[in-house]
């Protein structure tokens, strides 16, 4: 029998997103505040503040003094020389803010909704409340404290010198051996009094300098310090660009900065919303827009491992491309906040010289980027050859998310190309008649040729140039290379326990890392559409996850967890990212492994925004892959490709509505959770709908034009 389908055409204005005009965001945003009834001596359980550029975790240090430990996300050091990398060209130390509670303790609570950390010291009958910020319009900091009796606020400079060198007492600097003769900290800094400001000084021995200047108001019952921080590499007066951000706030007054400040927030955080049966998620997903928010905009620098913040114990202060600026990217599309991946792109499109110098005595032009570096891209490609590649797979998302297609033509399509012609000289042909790759390295486990790591991305990037040059019928003289690569490249070594690292190299210890495995994830270039590849996929998994009491991280259970998505398999995804949150995330949800690791959390979140909704390639299918426990589901404007915003709802363990609005214009395809028998399907601005396979449907749709799917 056929199934029949009511189809209604009513006026746009008559369709609204699932439950749009009941969010309460302040009630969601003060439910998921974090609050802690006492301060304590540790980073990783700090109050965070950040506008995107400046940033300061507050924590108790030794001796009962609260401390707020500034960052601002360009202050790197910049020799010139022969010293590692990471002593080279690294974030540096700006300093920390210090309230003496001289015995005393605070609580503190982490407000989402004022995006401000605040609490109330208490020391037997003196007491104050502090409230701090970093106002959204302003690059300040504001640090506050309310009672009849104040204490000062100090300041204390760090030594200037990258935290590698002095991490757990020199680990790091001690494998370097003669490699760091000479280096040593920057020149201490200079402090003094200027026209009611405090000046902190720093030199560089590069040259430059960065300066943090802070202003006191002091009356009855109320102190108040504002601070910035300036930084350049070749001037020697940046306190005048700190004073004038004080200033600017005081011209404009705080009062009027909150309100642009709360206003901002509202804004960033309508954009999407997400409701499971399960408070821990739901409140992970609102302090991980928190983070993003004060992390970056689309205007500042990309997030590095610590984001605006600054943490002196950590081996890892700059970009690493081997894994964990990917994973940062990774849910910003899916959340309706692409543009918050604007400066990784920008940074890329502005230092393609840099990638090109990178890569030598290439007889192509070419372009690669080595394991860690500054925001100018500069570091020779070493045994990873991958790695820019796989960055690339985000840059493909932005444009197809946003349909930007002249970014996709213009910026993304040549830097892949060279980025594929990088591969070329490497690959030779075998007896077997495939293509092949040479000995090269699987991120964190070891070489081997024909490397699944590199195959799998030379065959996305193949792939991709192919259907870019296809979409705008460019005809590139290298078409055909790109065919070719494509058909002959050898298939990923495989045995009966699933991929190999590469060719006759096997796991055999755990293994954090899933290198081996990116054809199933983020890559998903071998098709999951036959019980065999199905069966590869599993295999593949549970070998990877099954040595006992192996080195496993966060970042390896969201990875797990995507494939199981991709899989089908809701309960074994959710079982694998509550190892994550079970096992490695503090109440902050800040994570790290030696130092501060902002990408694995948005890892978290991408897996966890992927059991509510796939959107690759104008597919749209509506929660593929949630648990069972998960009775009640809401979310609101979550993105697919091709720009198409997603609303949806589940009660009592059923798909109740979906609501689909085109904000570009094109077809989808989508698989709503709702039988075609018991379909109801409303359409405005001219959209249309055609039935396509079993339960899904075709939309076509202009811009601006919706659907909205219902149960009878």
């Amino acid at each position: 029998m056929k199934n029949k389908i009511f189809i209604g055409l009513v006026l746009s204005m008559s369709i609204l997103p699932v439950s749009a005009k009941n969010i309460d965001f302040r009630k969601e945003l003060k439910q998921y505040s974090i609050y802690t009834d006492s301060v304590v001596n540790d980073y990783y359980s700090s109050g965070l503040i950040g506008n995107g550029f400046l940033g300061a975790s507050v924590y108790k240090e030794k001796g009962d003094t609260l401390c707020w430990e500034l960052g601002r996300t360009d202050v790197t050091d910049h020799r010139i020389g022969n010293f590692p990398f990471a002593y080279q060209k690294c974030r540096l130390p700006i300093g920390k803010f210090l309230i003496p509670m001289s015995g005393g303790s605070s609580d503190m609570l982490m407000d989402l909704y004022k995006s401000e950390v605040s609490g109330h010291v208490r020391n037997g009958s003196v007491a104050f409340a502090w409230r701090t910020l970093t106002p959204a319009c302003h690059n300040v900091y504001v640090i506050e404290l309310k009672g009849d009796e104040l204490p000062d606020i100090l300041f204390r400079p760090e030594v200037s010198i990258s935290p590698r060198y002095i991490y757990k007492n020199g680990t790091y600097k001690d494998r370097m051996g003669d490699k760091l003769q000479g280096y040593g900290p920057n020149p201490s800094p200079q402090i003094y009094e200027e026209n009611g400001f405090y000046v902190c000084k720093q030199p560089m021995l590069a040259g430059g300098e960065y300066t943090t200047v802070w202003k006191k108001v002091k009356q009855k019952g109320l102190l108040l310090l504002v601070a910035s921080v300036a930084y350049s590499q070749s001037r020697t007066d940046t306190e005048k660009d700190a004073m004038k951000d004080i200033d600017g706030l005081f011209s404009c007054s705080l009062e009027k900065a909150e309100k642009m400040h709360l206003e901002w927030w509202r804004k960033f955080y309508s954009k999407s919303y997400i409701s499971v049966s399960e408070e821990r998620y739901n409140a992970f997903f609102w302090t991980q827009l928190y983070k993003l928010g004060s992390a970056t905009r689309s205007d500042r620098l990309p997030i590095d491992l610590m984001g605006p913040w600054y943490h002196n114990n950590t081996p890892w202060p700059a970009i690493w491309w081997n894994l964990n600026i990917q994973l940062t990217y990774s849910p910003v599309f899916a959340i309706n906040h692409s543009e918050l991946s604007l400066p990784l792109f920008s940074m890329l499109d502005n230092h393609v010289d840099n990638l090109k110098k990178n890569v030598r005595n290439s007889p192509y032009p070419a372009a690669a980027i080595g394991r860690v570096s500054s925001y100018d891209c500069d570091r020779p490609v070493e045994k990873e050859h991958g790695l820019l590649t796989w960055t690339l797979l985000y840059y493909w998302k932005y444009c197809r998310y946003t349909m930007d297609n002249t970014r996709l033509k213009e910026k993304f399509f040549p830097l892949l190309k060279l980025a594929i012609n990088y591969y070329r000289p490497m690959l030779y042909e075998g007896k077997d008649g495939y293509l092949h790759l040479p000995k090269s390295y699987s991120p964190e486990y070891g070489e081997a040729e024909d490397c699944n790591f590199e195959l799998s991305l030379l065959r996305w990037g193949c792939e991709t140039l192919i259907k870019v040059d296809e979409m705008f019928a460019l005809d590139d003289e290298l078409l055909p290379e790109w065919r070719r690569i494509s058909e002959k490249l050898v298939p990923y070594p495989v045995d009966k326990d699933g991929f190999l690292i590469g060719k006759d190299v096997k796991l055999t210890s755990g293994h954090r890392h899933y290198s081996h495995l990116l054809m199933l994830y983020p890559l998903e270039n071998f098709p999951l559409d036959t019980p065999k590849n199905k069966d590869i996929a599993n295999r593949s998994i549970n070998f990877w996850l099954g040595f006992k009491n192996q080195y496993y991280q966060g970042y390896t259970y969201t990875g797990s967890s995507s494939m199981a998505i991709l899989l089908g398999d809701g309960e074994r995804a959710y079982r694998y990212l509550n190892v994550f949150f079970d096992k490695f995330i503090r109440k902050n949800t800040l994570y790290g492994e030696s130092g501060p690791c902002f990408e694995t959390p948005m890892s978290a979140l991408a897996s966890f925004t992927e059991m509510l909704l796939s959107g690759k390639d104008g597919v749209i299918k509506i929660m593929p892959a949630v648990p069972e426990k998960w009775k009640d589901i809401k979310f609101e404007r979550l993105l697919a490709e091709k720009g198409f915003e997603v609303s949806a709802e589940r009660t009592d363990g059923t798909v109740k509505r979906v609501f689909v609005k085109s904000l570009y214009g094109g077809s989808c395809k989508i698989y709503p959770g709702i039988e075609k028998e018991v379909c109801k399907i409303k359409l405005s601005g001219q959209a249309k709908v055609k039935s396509s396979d079993e339960n899904g449907f075709e939309l076509i749709m202009p811009r601006g034009g919706t659907a909205e799917i219902s149960r009878k």
